[in-house]
């Protein structure tokens, strides 16, 4: 089975080593980048990154920035904040931005990588998810009994839900 990809993007080459380090432990394959220019030309060359782990605070380009360009080419990809900037406007800016998590330094190595693991796990399931029906522009979520045209929620009544389900 073929490793998933993880792009490591942090301007201090300690820190990339001890979390690459940490990941191959677990059988990720691991790329990495010193500044967001460099991890936009990986980004642009590899294919099927899984996630990236990116510091905010980096020459060339910056971590929000970084992490904007990458969910426009593809917002597939799950992405985690690692970074020094520990206040509440920082990480709402993070979870703004369609960041998966976002983990403040210190931190502790096996916490990183379970959590890396949680969100791809997360990724995976909802890529998977079977009680999704959708057709034309409708979708019905068969767990939530949520129902969406366009994208938008509709309000449905029970017996309204079934018959489009079936």
């Amino acid at each position: 089975m073929e490793r998933l990809k993880i792009l490591v993007v942090d301007d201090e080459s300690r820190m990339r080593k001890l979390v690459r380090d940490f990941l191959v432990k677990k059988d990720f394959e691991v790329l990495e980048a010193g500044d967001g220019e460099e991890a936009l030309d990986v980004f642009y060359n590899e294919k099927n990154i899984a996630l990236v782990i990116l510091d905010v605070m980096m020459p060339k380009l910056n971590g929000y920035s970084l992490c904007k360009m990458i969910k426009n080419l593809n917002k597939q990809v799950s992405i985690i904040f690692l970074t020094a900037l520990d206040d509440e406007e920082s990480e709402i800016k993070g979870f703004d931005l369609d960041a998966d998590d976002y983990i403040s330094k210190p931190f502790s190595f096996n916490i990183l990588v379970k959590r890396v693991e949680a969100v791809l796990k997360r990724k995976n399931k909802e890529e998977k998810n079977e009680d999704i029906l959708e057709f034309e522009g409708l979708k019905l979520d068969l767990e939530k009994f949520k129902s969406y045209v366009d994208d938008e929620e509709i309000e449905l009544t029970l017996k309204e839900f079934n018959i489009l389900k079936l």
